[in-house]
């Protein structure tokens, strides 16, 4: 597929990619890419690795992101005065 070496150019620079797939979609962090297998492996908003088979990608778009990618305990904080 055409998306080969845009994933390794983005894996290598630790973009976060926005991810559309039959299921829906979500941004997520590239980690490796399986040619042989087919497969993408992402790490999602929550630190959870995930494997993502190339079969079922629509499309996958770069995604500029604010602050922080990894989002674990964010909803564990509580903003007081």
């Amino acid at each position: 597929m055409e998306w080969y070496e845009q994933l390794s150019a983005w894996i290598a620079e630790k973009q976060p990619v926005r991810v559309k797939t039959y299921q829906g979609e979500a941004v997520v962090l590239p980690v490796k890419l399986y040619q042989d297998t087919r497969k993408l492996f992402v790490y999602n908003r929550k630190m959870r690795l995930m494997n993502i088979p190339l079969d079922r990608l629509i499309s996958v778009e770069p995604k500029r992101i604010i602050g922080s990618f990894d989002r674990r305990g964010e909803e564990a904080m509580v903003h007081t005065r």
